[in-house]
């Protein structure tokens, strides 16, 4: 009986959509088919870093890059993104004590490249011009910095996952704009003097934390992509 039930729901969730446009004159019809096959465009928005325990990380900032979406059948899209974030990051010195640690702020270019699949949760019509998106991927962050900084730590390049929502909205014409959410999510690596006492005695930078963290990161942007090819 669960298994009728889950199959019941499930073809209750496809026929909806179909279900609402009945009595509808196609002129008045809320629904729009999406036509296009591909598009290039751009976004930026603010980018909020997740706050680490050591404190190292990239710092809040902004971000900005380009993005290609190629439809590959029905709802379902292939979507690559590449943007940079000049934002700053904190040096700290380990070997001190607590108070006289900190070295200062250091600029760090991020660069953030992912790759994954994004899907019309209205499938291949807008609702009132809105179709909203649910995506996923992997990708890479990178500082471009190869050697440590001063207190021995470096960002280096990190294998990231992104998982996000959105909102395109569905012109008459090729220009499409759009608001998103996207959470990147990549793991900060300490180096080892990070748990160890400096030498007047006092705490660690990390004295029981972790080493490896996880870290979520938050983009909240706003794009716009002209479309190509119907």
């Amino acid at each position: 009986m669960t298994r009728i039930r889950a199959a019941m729901f499930a073809l209750a969730l496809v026929a909806a959509p179909a279900a609402a446009q009945v009595g509808y004159a196609p002129s008045a019809s809320p629904y729009r088919d999406l036509p296009w096959k591909q598009s290039l465009g751009v976004f930026a928005g603010g980018f909020d870093t997740g706050r680490d325990p050591a404190g190292v990380g990239p710092q809040p900032g902004w971000l900005a890059g380009v993005r290609y979406d190629l439809r590959i059948g029905g709802p379902v899209s292939l979507v690559t993104r590449l943007a940079l974030a000049p934002t700053s990051r904190r040096v700290l010195n380990p070997t001190k004590s607590a108070a006289t640690r900190y070295i200062g702020d250091e600029s760090s270019q991020l660069l953030a490249a992912d790759f994954g699949l994004a899907i019309n949760l209205t499938g291949q019509k807008s609702y009132h011009h809105l179709v909203p998106v649910l995506s996923g991927g992997v990708g890479i962050a990178s500082n471009f910095r190869g050697i440590p900084d001063d207190g021995g730590y470096r960002f280096g390049t990190r294998f990231s996952f992104t998982w996000g929502l959105g909102v395109r909205y569905h012109t008459a014409g090729r220009w499409e704009p759009r608001v998103d959410f996207t959470n990147y999510v990549w793991q900060l690596q300490y180096p080892p003097d990070y748990s160890v006492k400096p030498a007047d005695g006092g705490a660690a930078i990390l004295p029981s934390g972790k080493k490896s963290p996880w870290m979520g990161n938050h983009l909240w942007s706003l794009g716009l992509s002209y479309q190509l090819f119907r």
